[in-house]
């Protein structure tokens, strides 16, 4: 299988399990996506049409770049990695912008991206990205990587919105699948924190499995992936779940190991 991978590095990225997602998608359908992320699954899927959506504003500008003026951000961020630049300034810079929504935002956010420690995407309650740099001998430039995606976006039927969760599911209908891949909980009433200021948190997982289920109730069809633990199969107890083994892309304690994780899947036919 030739698996596409996006320009972005992200933690827990669905590059390493798409080909256990994929039979899962039917075709040919509206794919909706509230927490796109890095995108890996949204350039592995065939569909008739897209909703991309994220409550990371940083992220959806950057898309909305790819989409809109590839040659623009491609330049940019091409100059910043070629250029020699101190990670800490290019950080400040983007945490205090005199303009939001800019091609500058969007380059100095793959930069930090591609730069900081494991590809991390952390915000602290400020609203600050504060990923330290990370040790790097080399740093990739993902610029085939960019054009590829930006294919994608412009080529395609699709829909970028910077919302939460909960609007982006109230858009689907009958024959829309959605795919959630919401911040994993890591034991019960906790989960990593760090993709918005806001964080997500138990109580936010158990609003997503009941939208998801009022979704499928109108229709459409949800597929979720999280880590195998009690809570998560608690909280995702109405969805047919999967268990399978996950590659690991990021571990603070060096746990290189393949983590246990479910993939779920409610169809309105299992109502």
């Amino acid at each position: 299988m030739n698996i596409e991978k996006s320009f972005l590095k992200w933690p827990g990225g669905k590059g390493r399990i798409i080909d256990k997602l994929l039979p899962h998608f039917p075709k040919d359908c509206q794919f909706i996506e509230p927490f796109v992320g890095a995108g890996n699954v949204f350039i592995n899927v065939s569909a008739k049409s897209y909703i991309l959506a994220d409550i990371n504003h940083d992220l959806i500008n950057t898309y909305s770049w790819l989409k809109d003026d590839l040659a623009m951000l491609y330049n940019t961020t091409k100059e910043l990695f070629d250029t020699e630049n101190d990670f800490y300034d290019i950080r400040s810079q983007f945490n205090h912008p005199k303009f939001r929504e800019t091609v500058k935002l969007a380059a100095q956010f793959i930069y930090l991206n591609r730069h900081g420690f494991n590809g991390m995407c952390r915000y602290n309650k400020k609203g600050e990205f504060n990923v330290p740099k990370g040790k790097h001998k080399n740093i990739y430039f993902p610029g085939a990587e960019m054009i590829n995606f930006s294919n994608k976006l412009l080529y395609s039927d699709v829909s970028l919105l910077c919302c939460d969760f909960t609007q982006t599911i109230g858009l689907a209908g009958a024959g829309s699948v959605i795919y959630c891949d919401p911040p994993y909980l890591t034991k019960h009433k906790d989960s990593f924190v760090g993709y918005t200021p806001s964080g997500f948190c138990y109580s936010d997982t158990e609003l997503l499995a009941d939208c998801l289920y009022d979704a499928v109730l109108r229709g459409a069809t949800a597929i979720i992936s999280n880590c195998d633990n009690s809570a998560t199969r608690d909280i995702f107890h109405r969805f047919k779940l999967h268990s399978i083994d996950a590659p690991r892309s990021v571990a603070a304690n060096g746990n290189r190991k393949p983590a246990k994780e479910i993939i779920g899947v409610l169809t309105p036919d299992m109502l």
